[in-house]
């Protein structure tokens, strides 16, 4: 019995897009959302919760794949560029007693030198200009 159930899922979802990286991501801020309606209980919260749900959905349940790894690729460009500006700004408080992070004007890399004052002379491993910088502290 389950497991012709299961079969009728499968043929089912045959043809539709499933799941990916922005429909998790629809599910954690619903159940986060979830959580605060706990303690708040309000209707307007409940409703807000229904549209990552009403997505998440749409998303797992659409047959124009190309579109939905279209929308999950913006999704990973933008959750990429988030979590390497946080783990950035992570290392520069890490290394502030032994390393200061410059950006060359040229390429605009970040790159982390000794700590060492005063102007400096710095050569770029990417683009291989060299620029004058001056290190305060």
């Amino acid at each position: 019995m389950f497991r012709n159930f299961m079969y009728k899922i499968a043929a089912f979802m045959q043809g539709r897009y499933g799941n990916d990286k922005l429909n998790t991501f629809l599910l954690i801020i619903t159940a986060i959302i979830y959580v605060v309606n706990l303690f708040v209980r309000s209707s307007w919260l409940f409703v807000v919760m229904m549209v990552p749900v009403a997505l998440y959905i749409f998303r797992a349940l659409s047959k124009n794949i190309n579109k939905r790894l279209y929308e999950n690729r913006i999704y990973e460009n933008i959750y990429t560029a988030v979590t390497t500006f946080f783990k950035r700004q992570h290392l520069k408080i890490r290394d502030f007693k032994t390393h200061r992070y410059v950006k060359c004007p040229y390429c605009k890399s970040q790159l982390r030198l000794k700590k060492r004052t005063g102007n400096q002379t710095i050569h770029c491993p990417r683009c291989n200009e060299d620029f004058k910088k001056n290190i305060l502290f």
